[in-house]
């Protein structure tokens, strides 16, 4: 693999890796939109629905339990609700497109860092022979020297 085909290598995988990344972020933004939006709605719903359920259930238990015990029992009831509400805003789902999109950064990652130790070795490679091929081309320079200097002869 020469040095142009090295370098269009690691410009595929960074295309790739920049596709997957930003992939990666569409789907967690799209997430977090439609979180955002089932949040929102669902607090909506919550501060209707629950106040006439307060009121409704304040005046079923204060004639049994009197003002102080109906409020708390209300209050408790609000509270288990919302706990309810949060742990299904905050489950995170892991879909099968991010885990695909994932794994195709992981994969242009990989790529990438095999073509970094490509390039390495061809560049130490080079660094190493450097009295062979001065040596060699020293011996194409004599040579053409010699063949000039017999031809003016």
């Amino acid at each position: 693999m020469n040095n142009d085909d090295t370098l269009n290598a690691a410009m595929r995988h960074l295309r790739a890796l920049w596709r997957a990344e930003t992939t990666i972020v569409e789907i967690k933004l799209g997430m977090f939109a439609k979180r955002s939006g089932l949040l929102a709605f669902a607090g909506l719903i919550a501060a209707f629905g629950l106040a006439f359920l307060n009121v409704a259930a304040y005046m079923a238990l204060a004639p049994d339990w009197g003002d102080a015990g109906a409020m708390v029992i209300v209050a408790v009831a609000d509270f288990i609700l919302a706990g309810i509400l949060v742990f299904l805003a905050t489950r995170e789902a892991r879909d099968a497109e991010i885990a695909l999109a994932e794994e195709l950064r992981d994969q242009a990652v990989q790529a990438l860092e095999l073509d970094a130790r490509i390039a390495f070795d061809d560049v130490t490679g080079f660094v190493r022979r450097p009295v062979q091929m001065a040596g060699s081309a020293s011996a194409v320079i004599i040579s053409i020297i010699t063949a000039i200097l017999r031809a003016r002869r």
